[in-house]
């Protein structure tokens, strides 16, 4: 293990690069069992668009383009992500790209993509589309009525009691569990054209271990993230999550989840960084999910911000992080995974693994001892 070296940089946005995405588009999990998994997400509020014996797909109200898609798999394991691309020569630039393969016909409908990998080995698609605005539907609205002090748009109508799962608009964004950090989040960068939003920080080593990345859409507002990078003892899916309309849907998706057996993580509660009132579940491999609503919204202008990492800097409000929401005992699997790493030549700083677990077991409320 080194000792006393200085902090690794930080990842900055690229001045030219290969393309810049519009949106993620889709995550590809593989899954033994597929029969669990689509009964969960059908609770969960995700629409069903196909299935076979070998693949379910799922889409948001908010496009009929697939966003989720569950594979038949020996493993329970991310398979891979894809991106939207809307410039033909972005396209080409990616196309170009070493060990790059193109598919014209497309993984999902008729969306010809690329094919490439991150510097962690994961399978990332740009899926070319120069219709992406029409892929989103309008879809969205559920017409309700609120009262407020000095605002009364309810009378002799008491609140309709609704049940039933979540209605997803859309995937948001995905949070990626890296072992070398810097060099995947700066490949986000350099070859999606991602800007960083907020970085958080070690506050003793200064080291960074979190980066949220948003779309490079120029004047126009986009998610304050769309991927997120953190360092992780290994290669993974941290977490994703998915829009709805507002805090009604988030409780009322929290209420069917709950009453159909499925297991809460963390929530209800609203983010610091991003601001999104957020609701936690897991999934039946014990993967997490959220859905969310009311995400701050940022254009190309809103400078890096930068942030000490501890357990509170996670919410604004809400009950305290449950002691096993974010894993971090060192499985079988996590140990075998570190070793691989570090026998295959990654850069992999085990000091700011260590200080990073130390730092998030500590509660902001000093009467919850864990």
């Amino acid at each position: 293990m080194k000792k006393n070296r200085p902090p690794s940089r930080c990842p900055v946005q690229a001045d030219n690069p290969l393309s810049k995405a519009k949106d993620i588009a889709y995550i590809r999990l593989g899954r033994r069992n597929l029969k669990s998994s689509s009964s969960y997400y059908l609770d969960f509020g995700l629409s069903l668009l196909e299935k076979t014996e070998e693949r379910i797909l799922f889409h948001g109200h908010g496009s009929n383009f697939p966003c989720w898609s569950i594979e038949k798999n020996k493993r329970d394991v991310l398979l891979g992500l894809g991106f939207y691309i809307s410039s033909k020569e972005e396209f080409e630039r990616l196309k170009g790209l070493e060990g790059a393969k193109f598919f014209p016909s497309g993984r999902f409908g008729d969306f010809p993509f690329v094919n490439i990998t991150d510097p962690s080995g994961l399978s990332v698609d740009a899926v070319f589309t120069e219709v992406f605005e029409e892929l989103k539907s309008p879809e969205i609205s559920l017409q309700k009525f609120w009262n407020a002090p000095g605002k009364t748009e309810r009378v002799n109508f008491p609140h309709p009691s609704q049940s039933g799962p979540a209605k997803v608009i859309r995937l948001g964004h995905a949070v990626l569990l890296k072992q070398e950090f810097l060099k995947n989040a700066q490949w986000y960068c350099d070859t999606f054209g991602f800007i960083p939003s907020d970085i958080q920080i070690l506050s003793g080593s200064k080291e960074p271990v979190i980066v949220f990345l948003r779309c490079d859409l120029g004047d126009k507002p986009t998610d304050h993230h769309t991927i997120v990078i953190a360092s992780g003892i290994d290669d993974r899916l941290e977490h994703c999550a998915f829009e709805l309309e507002d805090l009604d849907e988030v409780a009322k998706g929290r209420e069917w989840l709950l009453g159909r057996g499925w297991k809460s993580a963390w929530g209800i509660g609203r983010h610091l960084l991003g601001s999104q009132i957020f609701d936690y579940q897991r999934d039946p491999t014990g993967m997490l999910v959220e859905h969310y609503s009311d995400g701050d919204k940022f254009d190309d202008t809103v400078p890096v911000g930068y942030h000490w990492i501890n357990r509170k800097s996670l919410y604004q409000w809400g009950e305290d992080m449950p002691e096993n929401f974010l894993d971090l005992t060192l499985s079988f699997h996590k140990l075998k995974e570190l070793l691989k790493g570090i026998f295959s030549g990654k850069e992999i700083r085990m000091d700011t693994l260590l200080a990073l677990k130390k730092t998030m077991k500590i509660s902001p409320r000093n009467w919850i001892k864990y």
